[in-house]
């Protein structure tokens, strides 16, 4: 496999709180990485940093050689990532959300070739607004299946999603995998990452600690690094 991102040493603080100390990894093409940790510990401000909409204290980020700040144009060409549903445009439609995908990207997938994926001609001249958190999420995966991109990160793709759009979901993952591209998706629960991904980096007190799927109990891990404390809940 050929290096696709490397991060280098991150930090980043919110004021004086540390929030990403010294952070190093890199993913490589054609893999999927989990990013794991309870809700608030500081998952999508590590996304954020990778895509450069958050400026790190230190350290420098590199997407198939070009850096995040210094080569910023090219950097944005192999990636995409939209923070959740709640960012798409609500006045339009999935028709046109792709169509401008498509455009800006250059993705090879039609329209048309997406919808059928993702089962969504029902509505796909439907208002964003006017769907639910599971549509919305549909949407969302179908932007960045039109965008092309070598790597696609997802801040809690899986939310609002009923048992068979999980399964939907993961066969796509697994058929983009399958491309080459790459994924890091977070995510507060290991749940069904554990399924799809090759690795799973749990962030706790503003460092990484990473696994291979296949080489741990992973339930276990979070637990030990999670869990309250049971003597917590004892009178």
């Amino acid at each position: 496999m050929s290096l696709l991102l490397e991060v280098k040493n991150l930090s980043f603080n919110y004021g004086k709180q540390p929030i990403l100390d010294d952070l190093s990894f890199t993913i490589e093409a054609g893999t999927i990485v989990g990013l794991v940790a309870p809700n608030g510990t500081g998952k999508s401000t590590l996304l954020r940093n990778v895509t450069g909409l958050l400026r790190p204290k230190h350290g420098t980020v590199s997407l198939l050689g070009h850096d995040s700040w210094h080569d910023r144009q090219e950097f944005l060409k192999h990636l995409f990532f939209l923070e959740d549903s709640t960012r798409l445009y609500e006045g339009l439609n999935p028709n046109e959300l792709f169509g401008y995908v498509k455009d800006v990207w250059g993705g090879q997938l039609s329209v048309d070739r997406v919808v059928k994926v993702l089962r969504m001609d029902k509505y796909r001249k439907k208002r964003v607004a006017s769907m639910s958190l599971g549509m919305k999420q549909h949407v969302l995966l179908g932007m960045y299946l039109i965008s092309g991109a070598d790597l696609l990160l997802f801040d809690e793709p899986l939310n609002g999603l009923d048992p068979t759009s999980i399964e939907l979901f993961t066969r796509v993952f697994s058929q983009l995998k399958g491309q080459g591209k790459s994924i890091l998706m977070s995510s507060h629960q290991l749940g069904n990452v554990t399924t799809m991904a090759d690795s799973v980096m749990f962030l706790k007190d503003a460092h990484l600690q990473t696994f291979q799927t296949a080489a741990i109990d992973l339930q276990q891990k979070y637990d030990e690094l999670f869990a309250v404390d049971e003597k917590l809940l004892e009178p």
